[in-house]
């Protein structure tokens, strides 16, 4: 079994857990989005879970996934640096995540530093969902604007599918908040996102995950916004139909997200203006408006309360 459903295994895992065990099973099926290696990769450890009589099973059955995970993630990196894939010889690793691998490459025709996605092979093993990810994608880089990143290729080689996007330099949003912001930077990143998104919009293209780690801005004060689109695109219908999908409840980061979109139901546009509110609440009080004990507590917050006032 590849990293990245390893990943995927162990999160899914860590969020049934704060489900109750009557609800676990559809939990897990609706939030699999289809994806049937991890739902039955799941359930088979929930299953063995609840006939584990000791709490040291329990613990080590948790310990031993997340220990293939990283195995298994660690000779991904290690065969992949220094080797060519298609027309791009990558150089290192910059972050992994459930939706793929991101790492440093030389685009060797051009001479130029990218940053290479490669995606996970069970994402890309269903056909339909690939192409319509790879629609999406080439409709995302048809967008031109400054505060949106430049895709340059979607590709294939040496069996892994990837994604050739502009090396963006800077620090992120995520990192400047943790070193404090003035009242003019976080309204000039505020409006710049917002200008993003609007483009985006206006293409039928949603982000889902507008958090403070996709946002990345520039020496020069230029935001520009990561990983646009793609947690919507890989679900996304057809073109015309883009403004309206439904989402599993794993999808996106749950303390940015809309009650609809927390719980599992039909999303539009609105779920990024949302997320950037939070992002906005965030930058101003240095604290999220919803974010609770675990992930069961942050959804009641997100569906039932109100944020404390500024």
């Amino acid at each position: 079994m590849d990293a990245e459903l390893w990943k995927q295994v162990d999160a899914l895992l860590d969020a049934t857990l704060d489900i109750p065990e009557r609800e676990r099973e559809q939990f897990v099926e609706r939030a699999s989005n289809g994806n049937t290696l991890l739902r039955d990769e799941v359930l088979s450890l929930l299953k063995a879970q609840s006939q584990a009589s000791h709490f040291m099973e329990r613990f080590a059955m948790r310990v031993a996934a997340q220990a293939l995970a990283r195995e298994s993630n660690l000779t991904t990196h290690e065969s992949l640096i220094g080797k060519d894939l298609g027309n791009y010889r990558i150089e290192s690793l910059l972050g992994s995540g459930g939706m793929g691998e991101v790492y440093l490459a030389n685009e060797l025709k051009l001479n130029r530093k990218v940053a290479l996605k490669i995606l996970p092979r069970h994402f890309v093993a269903d056909l339909e969902r690939a192409d319509r990810f790879k629609r999406g994608a080439w409709a995302l880089s048809a967008i031109n604007h400054p505060n949106l990143i430049t895709i340059y290729e979607v590709g294939e080689a040496s069996g892994l599918n990837f994604i050739a996007m502009e090396l963006v330099e800077g620090r992120t949003l995520r990192a400047m908040m943790q070193s404090g912001l003035k009242l003019k930077e976080s309204l000039s990143i505020a409006a710049q996102v917002a200008e993003a998104l609007a483009a985006a919009h206006q293409s039928g293209i949603i982000h889902r995950d507008i958090k403070p780690d996709n946002i990345m801005v520039r020496v020069d004060g230029y935001v520009k916004l990561l990983d646009f689109g793609l947690a919507k695109l890989m679900e996304a219908p057809d073109r015309e139909d883009a403004a309206q999908t439904r989402t599993g409840a794993a999808m996106g980061t749950l303390a940015y997200m809309p009650p609809e979109q927390a719980s599992g139901e039909a999303i539009d546009y609105r779920t990024d203006i949302w997320s950037l509110g939070v992002v906005l609440y965030e930058m101003a009080t240095g604290r999220k408006p919803f974010d609770a004990r675990d992930r069961r507590a942050t959804v009641n917050a997100i569906v039932s309360n109100a944020p404390v006032r500024l």
